[in-house]
């Protein structure tokens, strides 16, 4: 039995809402994020109470963690402020971004050191934190007017990509300031994350904006890195260039997410098309029928070489797997032509 686009968001939505999403971290805050681009594509209210509920209650509980990876779910933050005018969403939303401009970790050039609720790693920028940390800088200050804010947040920006893209166009996962150099391997989810913020960033930014060119070059040279890794299957090895590791569908998600989304704003060339589309197929020929994808890499740090990746487990449901793939169906539909975009 087949399924419609449809269907398989409804499925992916409600198995989303039913997972125990218990603290304000970065995982809980990707599928946030997945959540809230729904709602924006489908104007699904019930999708916006969903998230006001669980801010509201996370809020309440005091337990907003000031880490760099937990600031993943102040995006979802920022929509519901956007839609309910409400001030003290606004006053937590200033108040993040004051913790990363003048309190949060860094390395001596001034990147943000990636830290999470369990530990910090001393001296180590990884790729992740595009997404988690420094994205959420462009777009609240881009919200609340508050120029410092872009400009740190497009600085982690450039400091990330010169640090961790490679000439192939591709991500390492890291970089050790003590090492003087890249740790980790090129993977698969890490250059989902960097493709992703290219992509928004590019929506975000005003056509008037000096980075826009820059950014959407290193976002191009990264889709043709991309598309000559690229499995048969559609999918990515969770070490793009480590053809022995398994094949990993949160990647491929959130890949096919950002080109599509490129595309839309047309900030990506068309011959991407196609290896969005094949990456789409197969994400998607991996959702279950409770609407769970499967095939998602357990949380990853960074690892020595590419056996280490490929015994990270890869068979639970995991909070940023259904976001990626929330994100995706979110593209999907507005390329159908669905209810167009909250801007």
């Amino acid at each position: 039995m087949s399924r419609s686009l449809t269907a398989i968001i409804g499925q992916v939505s409600q198995a989303t809402r039913r997972m125990p999403m218990a603290e304000w971290n970065w995982s809980e805050g990707v599928a946030l994020y997945g959540l809230v681009s729904l709602w924006k594509a489908t104007e699904d209210d019930s999708l916006l109470q969903y998230l006001k509920t669980w801010i509201d209650a996370q809020l309440a509980e005091g337990r907003v963690f000031e880490t760099v990876n937990a600031t993943a779910p102040c995006f979802s933050l920022i929509e519901l402020y956007i839609a309910s005018g409400e001030p003290g969403y606004a006053d937590i939303i200033q108040s993040r971004s004051r913790y990363l401009l003048r309190r949060a970790e860094r390395l001596t050039n001034g990147a943000f050191q990636h830290t999470l609720v369990e530990t910090s790693f001393g001296g180590q920028m990884w790729v992740d934190t595009l997404f988690m940390a420094g994205l959420f800088l462009v777009k609240a200050g881009l919200l609340l007017k508050d120029r410092e804010a872009v400009e740190e947040g497009l600085s982690q920006y450039f400091l990330h990509v010169r640090h961790l893209q490679q000439e192939n166009g591709l991500y390492y996962h890291g970089w050790d300031e003590h090492k003087n150099g890249t740790i980790g391997c090129l993977w698969a989810r890490g250059n989902a994350w960097a493709a992703i913020v290219s992509a928004e960033l590019l929506v975000l930014l005003p056509e008037a904006e000096p980075a826009r060119n820059e950014i959407k070059d290193i976002l191009n040279r990264q889709l043709a890195g991309l598309a000559s890794y690229q499995d048969i299957s559609g999918l990515w090895t969770t070490v793009i260039d480590a053809p022995d590791t398994y094949v990993e569908t949160s990647a491929a998600a959130g890949i096919a997410y950002a080109v599509k989304r490129a595309l839309q704003f047309g900030n990506a060339d068309e011959a991407y098309a196609e290896m969005a589309d094949r990456a789409a197929r197969s994400a998607l020929s991996h959702v279950d029928w409770e609407g769970v994808l499967r095939g998602v890499s357990a949380g990853t740090g960074v690892q020595k070489h590419p056996g280490e990746y490929h015994v990270i487990a890869q068979h639970r449901a995991e909070g940023y797997g259904q976001g990626l793939l929330l994100m995706l169906l979110s593209a999907m539909l507005a390329e159908s032509g669905g209810v167009p975009e909250r801007r």
